[in-house]
Order: C-alpha cells, then structure tokens, then sequence
C-alpha cells in the first residue's frame, strides 16, 4: 500500500550501486577497492547510495546481487565498470532487475579496460529497449552527478508515485474540458489511483462538521490570518470546509484531492485547498485531477507546497505573467506578509460563491509552471522555467508575477498549439530537467521552454 507523501522533504533518490568486473584483465583489483571508495565521492545529501558488496563478473553473480538489494526499495541502478567488463552481463543484470540504469563510463588507467567494456554494453542496451543514461568522467566528477541527479529524480518519481490516491470530490467543472481525465490512462502509466469521492459526500461533510470543531481549529489558525474585513461566519465555512476535506483523507488514504468547486462550492475549500498543500498533500482547484497529479509531483521535487493557477493576464513587453486563482496560495509560498488577509470570496466570481480567501502574492524566486493533461495515447506535460518576482495584488485573491527570460507571447503560442490547457501548477525552483527525465521514463511527451 502508498504511504503517505512526506511532508514536504525534497526527494533523496536511493540508487543500487554495482560495481562491474573481468578477474582476467588488469585492474581487477581496483575495481575491488570501488565498493568501499565510491560512496565516499558521491554527493550524499542529495542521493542515498547503496553500493553491493558483490562484484558483477558473470551471470551467476546476478542472483545473487538482486538478493542483497531485494529490501532496499531502489529507486535505479548504477553500474560502474572497475576495469574490462564483459557487455553481455550489464543488459541482464538490469533486465533482472527492472530498473532504469545509470551506466558510468571511467576512462583512467587505473580503470583499465572499463571505457571498452561499458562502450561495448550500450549498444545492447538500447537495441533492448532497457531505459539507461550513459555519463563519462572521473569519480566525485560534478558534471557527471549534475546528469545523474535529474535522472535518479525521474527514476525515483516513477517508482515512488505508484499507488498514490487522487480523491476527487464531484464531477468535472463547468466549462474546463481541459481537466478531463482518462482514469485509466493515468493509472497505467503513472501508477496513481483516482478515488470517486462524489460531491454531496463532501457538502454533507461540510454540513455535519460540528461548530465546536471549527471554533477550535480557528483558534490554533487564526494567529496567521487578518480577519478584519471578514466576517468570522465566513471563516467558520471555510474551516468546516477544511475539517471535512481532512476526513475524507483520512478515510480514504489520500495523498492528493481536488474538489468541483467551481460553481456552487466557490471559496469553501479555499482555505482547506491552502493548508492542505502546506502539510504535504497535494490539492487542486476545479476538479483538475491531472492538477493534482503535477502538484504532487512538484511536491516531491522540490520539498515545497505548489501553487494552482491561471494565467490571467501578461505583459508581453517585459514578458510577464501574472498567475491566480481565487484565494488557495498556500501560506508557506506567501511573500512577507504576517498576518495573512483573509477575504470574502466575490460574489460574482459564481452563483454561491462564499468563504475565505487568502489575498496574498508569491515570494520571489526561481520558479517552475507545470501542466499535465491528455488521455490514452495523448497525455502530456509542459514546464515554463522563469523567476517569480515581487508584485502588489490588483484584484483579489491569490497570485504570483512570474517574467521569463523568453518570448513569452511565443510560448504561449506554442502550449495552445499543441493543446495544453488553462492550469498549471508552480513549484519553487527550475525543477524542468527533472521532470523531463521522469517524463521520458514514463514515455510521457514533454515540453520543456526556459
């Protein structure tokens, strides 16, 4: 079974490492010091290394390797040949293995023969359809690692995302056929489960959360938040709106939830929508259940909440964007401002639209937007790299200012004709490389602009 998302740490991929080896040739005995020296010349805070102390010579080692690695939950695999390798042994040790594989290139003396052997090796491995990244360069070397992370990332998206639970609570939004879904699709090539909650059992949740409840709740919340131009029946709504959404996800073992808020439900789960992402769990505006997908996914990246937004308008001079929603940033995101603004939701935004908004802006920095959309045999994944950058709301609700170092009109050109959609998701940091290498792991079409 999933468990649950960690709460906001940054994913540290765990690679197998494997050392390779032909007894015949010279250098065999370096390739035996590797077990113990490589470890020490990875960089630690950013992956788990797990090094066999088994050398890899021979088919007859290969049981006995995966074995050793059956309980370690690998997220890829690493071999590195110490000197000569033979190349048939490589390609079936990862076939056995069923995990993509990092194939490390030495060209020292010391490492005699390894450069041949592993240039030998990938030509099987591509003629099989074996998913590998080939480097070349010296231990501890930092261009090499700045290749191997991404892709460890991707490998480590892909095996860990299998299983996660999608609540999704009611249909899909009026007028947003771009947050169609292909549940099946996405559980065939992603893992993830979508869960039907339905929409009246989350209104009843709202409806049965008991007053006292969410008189409590405010208590410990509302240190963070300026009321002054709310009413507390208001934040009371959105409150029991929060108490019932974290019910549901701990009835059900969800890790990620949207909820069909647009029309009838407008700025109720605003406030759950914010916390939510805050504590690790990935919540979309609108049913967009791909939304939450990505979310999740930028989540793991980077350690942070993430953001689900509309591009509402642009400068295309200064090549701009101003992305928002109606009031679900999450607070860890905001810029500087303590206590938050809790807002009345507009009226006129929906028929019924009621509770609190957050009225706040992002804080400045390196960002990533994200969009995930398409069915069986289309879905696909765009990623936008720009810098957020300090911004005074206009209107109310929710917002970053992003500026690109681009032409962001053309950008915008080339996601509407290939078919992108109206949301995305923005994480801190430029998180596209990594994205991208678990895009073509999970043979997913990715566009990435920067």
């Amino acid at each position: 079974m999933f468990n649950s998302l960690p709460h906001l740490t940054t994913l540290r991929p765990r690679l197998g490492v494997v050392v390779t080896t032909w007894s015949h040739e010279n250098g065999h005995d370096y390739a035996k010091r590797l077990v113990s020296l490589f470890p020490a010349t990875a960089p630690n805070e950013a992956v788990e290394i797990i090094v066999s102390p088994i050398l890899l010579e021979s088919e007859n080692d290969i049981p006995h390797i995966v074995s050793y690695f059956s309980d370690k939950a690998l997220d890829a695999n690493l071999l590195i040949p110490g000197n000569f390798t033979l190349d048939h042994v490589m390609p079936l040790y990862a076939q056995t293995s069923g995990l993509p594989t990092i194939l490390w290139g030495m060209t020292t003396q010391e490492a005699w023969g390894a450069f041949v052997g592993v240039q030998q090796t990938l030509f099987p491995f591509h003629e099989l359809g074996l998913p590998y990244r080939f480097v070349v360069g010296d231990l501890g070397s930092s261009r090499v690692w700045q290749q191997i992370l991404p892709y460890a990332r991707g490998a480590a998206l892909k095996r860990r995302l299998k299983g996660l639970r999608i609540g999704l609570m009611g249909w899909r939004a009026e007028g947003m056929s771009d947050v169609v879904f292909d549940e099946l699709a996405l559980r065939e090539t992603f893992g993830v489960q979508i869960v039907n909650i339905g929409l009246t059992r989350y209104a009843r949740a709202v409806e049965a959360a008991p007053l006292s409840e969410a008189s409590q709740t405010w208590e410990m919340l509302k240190p963070r938040f300026d009321t002054s131009i709310i009413t507390l029946d208001e934040v009371y709504h959105g409150v029991k709106s929060y108490l019932a959404m974290q019910k549901i996800a701990a009835e059900e073992n969800l890790q990620a939830v949207t909820i069909e808020c647009f029309h009838d439900h407008v700025g109720g789960p605003c406030l759950g929508c914010s916390l939510f992402n805050d504590q690790g769990i990935a919540a979309s505006c609108e049913s967009d259940v791909p939304g939450a997908l990505i979310m999740a996914v930028c989540q793991m990246l980077t350690g942070q909440p993430t953001f689900h937004v509309d591009a509402i308008k642009a400068d295309l001079g200064e090549n701009s964007a101003i992305w928002h929603h109606c009031g679900n940033m999450p607070t860890r995101l905001a810029a500087g401002v303590d206590p938050l603004i809790l807002r009345p939701t507009p009226e006129h935004i929906a028929p019924g639209a009621y509770g609190p908004a957050i009225q706040a802006t992002m804080r400045p920095g390196p960002v990533t937007v994200v969009n995930l959309v398409g069915r069986k045999g289309s879905l696909r994944i765009a990623a936008l790299e720009g810098e957020a950058v300090p911004y005074e709301l206009e209107f109310p609700g929710s917002a970053a200012k992003v500026v690109y170092p681009f032409d962001l009109a053309k950008a915008f050109e080339t996601l509407g004709n290939a078919g992108y959609g109206h949301h995305f998701a923005i994480a801190q940091g430029h998180i596209g490389d990594d994205i991208g290498e678990w895009c073509r792991l999970s043979r997913v079409d990715y566009l990435l602009i920067r």
